[in-house]
């Protein structure tokens, strides 16, 4: 309980740019083991999800793109 109120706080003085620049990290970090999962999986499946593989990538240079220019 304690953990979580001290969460919350810390995330209260933090500034609105601070918490959208993690998010951002969050979603590209999330994305890249994403498609390593999906680039692995063609090992065992002989399938590569070309569709969606590009789909995540191009989601990865948009948040990439967002992200430096938040930082300037």
């Amino acid at each position: 309980m304690k953990n979580l109120f001290k969460s919350r706080l810390s995330n209260f003085f933090k500034s609105k740019k601070s918490l959208h620049e993690e998010y951002i990290l969050n979603n590209i970090f999330l994305l890249h083991s994403e498609i390593l999962q999906d680039v692995l999986s063609y090992n065992r499946t002989g399938i590569l999800p070309i569709k969606t593989l590009k789909h995540k990538a191009t989601l990865v240079h948009k948040y990439s793109r967002r992200l430096k220019l938040i930082t300037m």
